[in-house]
Parts: structure tokens; C-alpha cells; sequence
């Protein structure tokens, strides 16, 4: 009888939110999580998601009627700094680029957070 030898399943993460789904191959090297995942109450979230939820809750504290441009604001605020905090070694263009924003409003972030880059 031929010997059989056993695969290991495929490491496979879901987003909770968009269902978007991660996958390794069998043979390969397994982290706990994908790199930009993060795990909150019990639920997976990838960085996309992760990026929305910190806009959403940038939200919290508007006075009930705000404008869509002040709601805007928020959002797009909560979410730079969000970045920011992620990864204040990345350069500010980049963390813009990945924000959908512009550098000058990255380095507010960084001024409100206490994180001003080290680079000149």
C-alpha cells in the first residue's frame, strides 16, 4: 500500500466586515494573523476595514444634523490618524497616498498625536 503523507489544511482568515478572505498555501509559513489584520472582539478585520471603522468612529461626538461635509472632515481626520498611530515611522506621502489625502494634512495628524516625524 503506497505510503500517504498528510497536507496541513490552508491557513485561511475572513474579514468580518467585507468578506474578503486570505489565504496561505499548505507548505507555506503561517502567521497568527496577516500582517495588517487585527483581531477585535473576537471578530477579524482587514486593514481596509480597519481603516472604514476608524472613519466611522471619528463620527462619534457630531452633533445629530452635521453637515456631509463636516461628517467628511471627521471621517477622513479619524482615519489619517488611525494610519499615524499604525505606523508612525511611514513617511507622511505615503500614509496621504493610502488615506486618499493630502501630506499637509498627515502632518497635522502628527502634530495632534504628538508623532512629527524624525525625517527632515
Amino acid at each position: 500500500m503506497p505510503e500517504t503523507t498528510a497536507v496541513p489544511p490552508v491557513a485561511d482568515w475572513t474579514c468580518a466586515r467585507c468578506e474578503v478572505t486570505v489565504s496561505w498555501m499548505a507548505d507555506a509559513e503561517r502567521p497568527h494573523l496577516p500582517a495588517t489584520w487585527s483581531e477585535e472582539g473576537g471578530q477579524l478585520y482587514c486593514l481596509a476595514c480597519r481603516r472604514d471603522r476608524a472613519g466611522e468612529a471619528g463620527l462619534e461626538g457630531l452633533e445629530d444634523g452635521s453637515s456631509a461635509e463636516n461628517r467628511q472632515k471627521a471621517q477622513s481626520r479619524a482615519r489619517v490618524e488611525f494610519e499615524v498611530k499604525r505606523r508612525p515611522e511611514r513617511e507622511d506621502n505615503r500614509i496621504a497616498k493610502a488615506c486618499h489625502t493630502s501630506v499637509v494634512a498627515v502632518r497635522k495628524a502628527r502634530v495632534r498625536l504628538g508623532l512629527q516625524s524624525k525625517r527632515p
